[in-house]
């Protein structure tokens, strides 16, 4: 099962790459793939399309694997479902 891709709009404000990350400016979109479970937990998270940036690719995952969604559900049944979101990087 697929969430739908219009399903939620999420803004990250603020997350820590480290100083050198900030110096450089590194800036860059990652799609992560990841399995949210019946329960809302994430599971097997995993970079579907690189920004470039090995930083970027691992913060995104490490960000996704520690958020909680609702679970996507058939007949009012919660079901395990794979979600793809998109998390950009902005320096500002």
């Amino acid at each position: 099962m697929e969430y739908p891709g219009a399903a939620f709009h999420l803004t990250v404000r603020h997350q820590d790459l480290g100083a050198s990350v900030a110096v450089v400016g590194s800036e860059g979109a990652v799609t992560v793939r990841a399995l949210v479970l019946a329960d809302g937990i994430v599971r097997n998270v995993e970079v579907a399309r690189s920004s470039g940036s090995d930083v970027l690719d691992r913060a995104a995952v490490e960000a996704v694997r520690g958020w909680q969604f609702t679970p996507a559900a058939r007949d009012g049944v919660p079901q395990d479902a794979y979600v793809t979101v998109e998390v950009r990087y902005v320096v500002r």
